[in-house]
């Protein structure tokens, strides 16, 4: 109880951190003018998209960590970033001055990566990851040969998505706090399946689980989760990497706990590294992914060194 009244503290500082941190710091409790426009209008929004995205990362991190049986899985492993890259790519070629464009190419690539997948799920968890990586090294050429036919001026955009921008979601807010409270309700309903699936697939059929359905279900879940989190904020790595592992540290292996703490951490995480982003060289902003992989790298590393024997 104690691990999640911590985790609960540090996500409020972290959340009071993420509005008051900026080119100026400004006090959420004691605001008027334009200082309140700022906090309510600007940094508001922002933050919660932050918090809504990586919470959905790390629930879909958790999720392909068990159905692939990987502890190295993550949201992209499969390849969805890139079939949505590919999409954000090619509409900013067809549509390059409507800022919704490369969103809806992102979300419409993501599924298109998600069905080609969907055709190896039956096949077991060893040759659906072996056809992820081989399409994501497809999509991977795919986008190497739109960006070396991209204008030049859409360079930047492009490589400001590919690396994480939280400045420009195009998605209601509302849907993604939804998303994110369905993701996790999913999540939930599944906790006890899922510590099945964890003794291995024979000993879950023997169960009574069926296992090809699961399997299914939770290959379409988590990756709508990641199409939706990639379509809001572009591609953010280590957060579904790193976040599971460490909550699986802090709460132990049953995901009824393991869920909601990666759903709370992993957005704490997003915000955290949103903050430093957007403050560090203000008023210039860092891409958010690569704030990611400076806090993630050195936390991943310590988990193995604490995993080793």
């Amino acid at each position: 109880m104690y691990r999640l009244a911590l985790t609960l503290a540090l996500l409020a500082v972290t959340l009071y951190l993420g509005l008051a941190a900026g080119e100026q710091w400004l006090n959420p409790l004691h605001s008027s003018g334009q200082d309140s426009v700022i906090l309510w209008q600007l940094r508001l929004p922002r933050l919660l998209t932050a918090f809504a995205v990586g919470g959905m990362l790390a629930l879909a991190g958790a999720w392909f960590q068990v159905l692939l049986g990987n502890p190295l899985a993550e949201p992209y492993v499969l390849g969805v970033a890139g079939s949505a890259s590919v999409g954000a790519v090619a509409a900013l070629m067809w549509i390059p001055d409507a800022t919704w464009a490369m969103s809806l190419g992102a979300f419409v690539g993501a599924w298109i990566g998600i069905i080609a997948v969907m055709f190896f799920a039956r096949l077991g968890a060893n040759r659906m990851l072996l056809a992820g990586v081989v399409l994501a090294a497809f999509w991977a050429a795919l986008l190497a040969l739109l960006l070396a036919l991209l204008p030049e001026q859409g360079l930047f955009r492009a490589f400001s998505w590919m690396m994480g921008d939280l400045s420009a979601s195009n998605l209601p807010i509302p849907l993604l706090l939804i998303a994110w409270i369905i993701a996790l309700a999913c999540g939930l309903l599944l906790a006890r399946t899922l510590d099945i699936l964890l003794l291995g697939e024979r000993h879950a059929e023997a169960l009574g689980v069926d296992v090809v359905r699961l399997r299914r279900q939770l290959l379409l879940l988590a990756s709508a989760v990641t199409a939706l989190a990639v379509t809001a904020a572009g591609t953010i790595g280590f957060v579904g990497l790193v976040i599971p592992h460490l909550m699986r540290l802090l709460f132990g292996s049953l995901h009824r706990a393991v869920l909601p703490a990666s759903a709370i951490g992993g957005g704490a995480l997003l915000v955290l590294a949103d903050t430093a982003a957007r403050t560090v060289i203000a008023p210039a902003e860092l891409p958010v992914g690569i704030l990611t992989a400076v806090l993630g790298v050195p936390v991943f590393l310590y988990l193995l060194l604490r995993r080793a024997p």
